[in-house]
């Protein structure tokens, strides 16, 4: 794998990123440590060398001169490396006592505080050493100045720089020399599922990835890929079965259309209307199927109804129970239709009449003589996912639906065997049934309704109620 690939990969670029926003989190924390370290030094400093002052003040007034002398002699005889400096000058600026010289080259600060720097070699040490240092005046023209070696400060502040550098630079290095690893090992996994998925092309859709020794981001996206693959593989057997179902349902009607045509041709003298009218219902059945199809496939490929106007679903249905109920008295069937009070959905009117048509005219064709028919109209409770949901039943006695064969039935043409040869039709009704359900935010589900079929339909309850 080229190093290029590696270093403008998203997953390098987001461990440089981050490395680089860790570092310079690390460098302001530090920075902040160092500059309230720095400023809790020096505030201790300068109120010990103030202590120290007052002390001195408070011993020459009841000592005089000779008690602040054996004080600093006490002190410089005990020495450490945080002791204090001294120096007491006369009126004219002549030496009297302390550890410091006579006049050290100082500098002026703020608020009556000096700063210099003496070679401490004088002392038995080595280096340079920064002092800080505030004077007093005494009486009789005597002046006191006491200073503080600083030095540990600035090595401690040396170190603590020197630190945080190499903490960076060691945090940068590593952490980069960690992104360079992953995003190899990320764009490694990532070629083997491109491999694996350029042989699934070639190979056919019923080859899957390998998820097995994958791990985190590209496992997932492995089972992705494979879910995708399931679902492709699903839509070809599906669009293999509807041609075989095509093939065989259309078969018989086109087969009738070609023989009227022959007996048409063959003799048509003696051609009467009754052969005309034959061939052309054949055609308008093929038509209907056709512009079922086309209808089907409008809606499903569409976005979901937007628009609409406000329908009564209590008025809809009585139309289409009065309707079938000259059909269902035919046929020795009760078609009844029940409903507590009106109920509205948004909607539109044909596609949801067409909807109810094609469940009731299922029901009654499929029940037998001396059964029955119910359509009912309610509101669900206001609980659950099916709150504030209108409900429509269409109930009959017929051979149902075994429970297996449900989800199968709103597959375009896909038809029961057993009603295969027992009732005419292609296998669209329940496909239209379920797309203009689907259009309007619906849903529709199978059940039983012993005996029978129960179809129940699920629509948002209109704010009009």
């Amino acid at each position: 794998m080229k190093v290029r690939e590696v270093l403008t990969s998203i997953t390098f670029r987001y461990m440089a990123r981050y490395i680089m926003s860790l570092s310079a989190t690390v460098f302001v924390l530090l920075g902040a440590l160092y500059a309230f370290f720095t400023y809790t030094y020096f505030s201790d400093l300068s109120s010990s060398i103030v202590d120290e002052l007052d002390t001195i003040e408070l011993i020459y007034r009841g000592q005089s001169l000779s008690g602040v002398e054996q004080y600093i002699d006490d002190h410089l005889t005990g020495r450490s490396v945080e002791s204090f400096y001294y120096l007491i000058t006369n009126a004219d600026d002549e030496k009297v006592s302390g550890n410091l010289p006579a006049s050290p080259n100082y500098r002026a600060f703020s608020g009556g505080w000096m700063g210099f720097q003496l070679d401490l070699l004088e002392w038995g040490e080595s280096g340079d050493a920064e002092f800080l240092a505030r004077p007093t005046q005494l009486d009789d023209g005597f002046t006191a100045l006491v200073a503080r070696n600083y030095a540990d400060a600035v090595e401690q502040t040396g170190l603590v720089f020197r630190t945080l550098i190499r903490a960076m630079v060691v945090t940068l290095v590593l952490g980069l020399a960690g992104g360079y690893i992953s995003a190899s090992s990320t764009l490694d996994r990532i070629e083997r599922l491109k491999i694996e998925l350029s042989t699934v092309i070639r190979g056919g859709p019923g080859q899957r990835l390998q998820v097995g020794r994958e791990l985190g981001n590209v496992r997932e996206l492995a089972v992705m890929m494979n879910d995708i693959l399931d679902q492709m593989e699903s839509l070809m057997q599906g669009v293999r079965q509807v041609s075989d179902n095509i093939a065989h349902d259309l078969r018989t009607p086109l087969t009738r259309i070609r023989n009227h045509l022959s007996q048409l041709q063959s003799g048509i003298a003696k051609a009467g209307k009754d052969d005309v009218q034959d061939i052309i219902e054949e055609c308008d059945e093929l038509l209907l199927s056709f512009n079922a199809l086309l209808r089907i496939s409008t809606l499903e490929t569409g976005s979901a109804l937007s628009g609409g106007s406000e329908i009564e679903l209590q008025n809809l249905l009585r139309d289409v129970v009065e309707l079938y109920e000259p059909v269902a008295e035919e046929k020795g069937v009760v078609l009844q239709f029940h409903s507590s009070s009106e109920h509205y959905c948004i909607g539109e009117v044909d596609l949801l009449f067409q909807l109810f048509t094609n469940l009731v005219d299922n029901a009654v064709k499929y029940t037998p003589s001396g059964g029955a028919v119910e359509v009912r109209l309610y509101n669900q409770p206001a609980q659950g996912e099916d709150a504030d949901m209108t409900s429509i039943i269409i109930a009959d006695s017929g051979p149902g639906i075994a429970t297996a064969e449900r989800k199968n039935v709103f597959r375009r043409f896909y038809r029961v065997e057993s009603s295969r040869g027992e009732q005419p039709g292609h296998g669209l009704g329940l496909s239209l049934v379920q797309a203009i359900a689907q259009y309007h935010h619906g849903r529709v589900e199978l059940g039983s309704n012993n005996p029978g079929l129960q179809v129940r339909v699920k629509f948002p309850v209109s704010r009009h109620t």
